[in-house]
């Protein structure tokens, strides 16, 4: 046991030298591996970084190009869509087109119409001279000052409207609605005319004329038909709304480039004109949305053109190509980070940012990798290729320390098994060699035995010379075997017949132990085979060997021999110990013995049961094992049916095969 466990110790020293003397190297290639791959990333990574700054570096050149090029529209041009023109003097401020702002922090360019001309008339109307009092408003109406017209017609309705008179004040009313230039008490004659139809349509209950009077009317105030403070325009809004059952509200662009005007008129009241920074850009948040305004300032006005984010929109859209080639997103946002393009600018790895102080530009450029950053093409493979041979590499080698690993145990359990070979035969040699020496002594001494005891020396003498013979047989005949030069004498013969021979020369050793063992050969009688008499007795005699061996407490073994549809079975079975089903492969092998022959430590070599199955294989037989732990075991061994032959007739009887003494 003790030289056991130094195999054992020596194995486990042999496996981890090999583990150590693989995994350093394992892990240095895997960590230069990894250091190069890690390497590769981070150049991947600032290559990546580098083509980000150029993309947004060419932004803000193509950002810069449509900036210039709207500049050049302060003074002059058309205004494209989503921009507004917005001329700021010391007497009011003008926006350019109508209808983008709805109303104006001051009112410039209206007449107001005087009251002064009308006293005469008015004084006869609130007297009651209705009539004279029209008569003198309709002369008056056709004067050929606008306010004189204006404020005439719009008394002249009132009269009407007081008389009850209504085509005539409807139509005294569509009159004075072309009257856009004169204001009365600060409201555009003309929108006054419009309202003031609308109510009259109202009372009269002109409802299909009222609803035409009311859409007109909210088109006209959604366009920025009239120039109105935003009080004015609200009032006005309202009644539309009243009279239309739904609110009219300016679109968030409108509403923003109005409060840009207000926002623009403050800055420059608090300056000066003259003050004015002479030319800027600037973001703006205004009305819910940044609204970017350009200015150049003289002496003597501001000129300025407001541009909403739907048009700053398409101008970062053309700018985008560069972005979309590096798989990242744009964001311009104001000074407070207001988005006016893009998305979310929350910072990330590799994010870049450019602010207006670095491009000139009135916005915060962001630059943000998208979600799944792509590495160029070269870059990808080569990380491929490093990757795919570095995995070849670390799978190559633990294969490679794997099978060496299995190799080195493989040896070293032969030599193991070798060893106990070694030890197992010095015994079997032992035993013998110490009954010859005990009673060869015994012949020595100077009594004379018995001619009783001479016949049992010399029997226990033939006993053990037999023994050690075939022993040192079984060893000659199993390295022939192993060397493929053992030669077989096939013949047709009865296997009943050779079993019985067998069986009968074993019960002379297997009885004196207590043993029983008993044949039983099924019909036919016969059982012809093609095989070596000789080393089919030799396979046979070790089956019964080991069943006696193996018994335990049992006596009893039995011999089967029958006849199978692949072919002649001959079985032996015991009632021992039984055979673990992992060991029951491996029992077959040169040199292996059981768990059961060192827990009951049963004598013997280890290659009886591989000498049965080199027999067999020779005769194209097979041989099977059936058992189970504590249930004993069955050994089948099936041959080939030999062809039939007549009693005589070249048959092998029991005296052509005798018992070889091995």
């Amino acid at each position: 046991m003790g030289f056991g466990r130094s195999w054992s110790g020596s194995s486990h020293r042999l496996t981890l030298l090999l583990a150590g003397v693989l995994l350093i190297p394992a892990l240095t290639l895997v960590g230069l591996g990894l250091a190069l791959l890690q390497q590769d990333r981070e150049l991947s990574a600032q290559r990546a970084a580098e083509r980000r700054e150029a993309a947004v570096a060419g932004v803000a050149r193509a950002l810069e190009e449509s900036v210039a090029a709207t500049e050049d529209l302060l003074s002059a041009g058309s205004i494209p869509e989503g921009a507004l023109r917005i001329t700021v003097t010391p007497a009011g401020i003008r926006a350019d087109p109508r209808g983008r702002a709805l109303w104006t922090p001051v009112l410039t360019d209206s007449t107001e119409a005087d009251s002064q001309p009308f006293a005469e008339a008015e004084r006869l109307e609130f007297r009651g001279s209705e009539q004279k009092a029209s008569l003198l408003y309709e002369q008056m109406a056709g004067s050929p000052r606008e306010s004189v017209r204006a404020g005439a017609l719009l008394r002249l309705a009132r009269v009407y409207r007081r008389t009850r008179q209504v085509p005539a004040a409807l139509g005294t009313y569509r009159r004075l609605a072309v009257i856009d230039a004169v204001s009365i008490d600060g409201t555009p004659a003309s929108l006054l005319a419009r309202r003031e139809r609308c109510r009259l349509l109202a009372e009269a209950g002109r409802r299909e004329q009222l609803k035409q009077e009311a859409a007109a009317l909210r088109h006209d105030l959604a366009s920025g038909r009239w120039t109105l403070d935003h009080i004015a325009w609200l009032l006005a809004a309202e009644d539309v709304g009243r009279l239309e059952g739904s609110p009219l509200k300016p679109t968030p662009e409108q509403q923003a480039f109005a409060e840009l005007q207000e926002w623009l008129w403050q800055e420059v009241q608090r300056a000066g004109v003259a003050g004015f920074p002479s030319s800027g850009r600037r973001a703006v948040y205004a009305g819910d949305m940044v609204i970017t305004l350009l200015w150049r300032g003289a002496s003597d006005r501001v000129e300025a053109l407001a541009v909403a984010p739907s048009l700053v929109g398409s101008w970062a859209e053309r700018a985008s190509a560069a972005v979309r080639q590096v798989d990242a997103r744009l964001s311009l946002t104001d000074s407070s980070g207001h988005i006016l393009f893009g998305s979310s600018t929350s910072s990330r790895q590799g994010t870049v940012r450019r602010t207006s102080d670095e491009t000139r530009l009135p916005w915060t450029l962001t630059l943000t990798p998208g979600d799944g950053v792509r590495e160029p093409e070269e870059l990808r493979v080569r990380r491929q290729l490093l990757s795919a041979g570095l995995v070849a590499v670390v799978m190559l080698l633990g294969t490679g320390s794997f099978l060496l690993w299995r190799l080195v145990q493989r040896e070293l359990a032969v030599a193991r098994l070798q060893t106990d070979f070694v030890s197992a035969v010095s015994h079997e040699f032992r035993t013998p060699l110490t009954s010859l020496g005990h009673f060869t002594e015994l012949l020595q001494e100077g009594d004379e035995p018995s001619p009783s005891e001479r016949q049992a020396f010399y029997s226990a003498l033939a006993r053990n010379t037999k023994r050690l013979r075939r022993l040192v047989e079984s060893l000659l005949d199993f390295a022939r075997m192993e060397a493929g030069r053992r030669p077989y004498d096939l013949r047709t013969m009865d296997a009943g017949s050779l079993a019985a021979q067998v069986v009968e020369e074993f019960r002379k050793e297997a009885e004196p132990h207590g043993f029983t063992v008993n044949l039983d050969v099924a019909a036919p009688a016969v059982h012809w085979v093609e095989a070596d008499p000789a080393a089919l007795t030799h396979a046979l005699w070790n089956l019964l060997d080991n069943a006696t061996k193996y018994s335990g407490d049992a006596r009893t073994v039995w011999v089967t021999v029958k006849s199978l549809p692949q072919g002649t079975a001959i079985s032996v079975r015991d009632e021992g110990a039984g055979i673990p089903p992992r060991e029951q492969k491996q029992i077959f092998r040169k040199f292996v013995r059981g768990e059961q022959a060192r827990r009951l430590r049963v004598e013997g070599t280890g290659i009886g049961l591989a000498i049965v199955s080199h027999i067999v294989r020779a005769h194209g037989g097979k041989v099977t094992v059936e058992s189970a732990p504590g249930r004993g075991s069955t050994f089948t061994i099936i041959l080939p049916k030999g062809r039939n032959q007549e009693p005589g007739v070249g048959s092998q009887g029991p005296d052509a095969a005798p018992i070889p003494e091995s």
